[in-house]
Parts: structure tokens; C-alpha cells; sequence
């Protein structure tokens, strides 16, 4: 009898690790849940961000990767909010495929950092680029691409910021269904 007290007391322990992990990742959920739940809708103005690519000087950046060119991605800061592009291996001319939505604040700027990324040694910063509340303002009114410095004689930063367009607003995003009716149709 004891022999089978100490086995079950054994096969028990041996289970309950994995147990206490599922309980906690249960708990991590509701958490999620209730963050859902009571998180308000951002009434802040948007603003779309578009990192188009970058134009490194091979000289400056030759010592990032010894035997080949970097493998460059680029941070995006603008207020409580942090983007990341994809990665861009072995080139010094990277072209990203990168457009994000995000809420403008407007005392702050748009803070850029382009990284090399290594995953032996960690990554390295190549270069950083700002802009300010008035240049984005502008640069939202024109429409237009802006070329950032990236820092003297490393490189540059081709980048668009534009206002976001009516038909991706929260009021017009109701309905994702055309067979149902969007609700500023059902007053009419």
C-alpha cells in the first residue's frame, strides 16, 4: 500500500507542473478578456506611416557584417506607439513593403532607427532619423515622400506620412459585409 501511495504521490507531482502552467496561461486569457472588454475606442486623429526604403553608404556601413552587406529593419517611435519593419538581408539599399496605422500625437515627432540586425553579437544601430510635429503636418497636407538623413555620410530614409483615408475611419467600418446595410444607410 505504501508503494502505491508514493507512485500516485509521484505520477501526481510529476503531472502538475504542466497543470499550474495551463492554470496560468487560463488566467493570462481572462486577463486578456477584461482588457478587451474595458478598453475604449481611440478618438485620437490617424495617421498612416510608410517606410518606402533606405539608401546606405557602403563605405560607412562596410564593418557591420565582415563578409557580407547588413541586414537592415527600422523602429518606428511615435509617442507610447513602436513599429518594426521586416528584414532586409545582405543589401545596402533596402526597399521595404511597410505602411502602418497609428494615432498621431500631436506634440510629438516620428522617431526612425535603422538596425542591423546580427543574432550573434546583437543589433547595431545604423543610423536615426526625426522628424517634428510640424513636418509631419506638412508632409500629411502634401502628400508627399520626404528624404530623412540617416546621420552625415550614412545614408538616407525615403518615408510618406499621409492622413488617414475616410473609407478606413471607424464610422464607415460598421459594415465589412456589402449584403448588409451599414448603419448611416438604415436612417435614410
Amino acid at each position: 500500500m505504501k508503494a502505491f501511495t508514493i507512485i500516485l504521490l509521484i505520477a501526481l507531482l510529476s503531472a502538475a507542473p504542466h497543470r499550474l502552467h495551463a492554470s496560468i496561461l487560463h488566467f493570462k486569457s481572462i486577463a486578456n478578456i477584461k482588457a478587451i472588454l474595458f478598453q475604449r475606442p481611440d478618438t485620437r486623429p490617424q495617421v498612416v506611416v510608410e517606410i518606402i526604403g533606405a539608401d546606405l553608404n557602403h563605405r560607412a556601413n562596410r564593418f557591420f557584417d565582415r563578409w557580407s552587406r547588413p541586414d537592415v529593419y527600422i523602429l518606428l517611435h511615435h509617442g507610447s506607439v513602436d513599429r518594426e519593419t521586416q528584414v532586409e538581408g545582405n543589401t545596402d539599399e533596402p526597399r521595404f513593403l511597410f505602411k502602418t496605422k497609428m494615432p498621431f500625437f500631436k506634440t510629438m515627432g516620428l522617431r526612425f532607427v535603422v538596425k542591423e540586425a546580427d543574432v550573434l553579437q546583437g543589433d547595431s544601430v545604423i543610423g536615426r532619423a526625426f522628424i517634428d510635429t510640424g513636418r509631419i503636418k506638412e508632409l500629411m497636407d502634401s502628400e508627399e515622400s520626404a528624404l530623412l538623413s540617416l546621420g552625415e555620410d550614412i545614408g538616407i530614409l525615403k518615408i510618406r506620412v499621409t492622413k488617414l483615408p475616410p473609407e478606413l475611419s471607424h464610422s464607415s467600418l460598421l459594415c465589412l459585409n456589402p449584403k448588409k446595410k451599414k448603419l448611416h444607410e438604415l436612417s435614410d
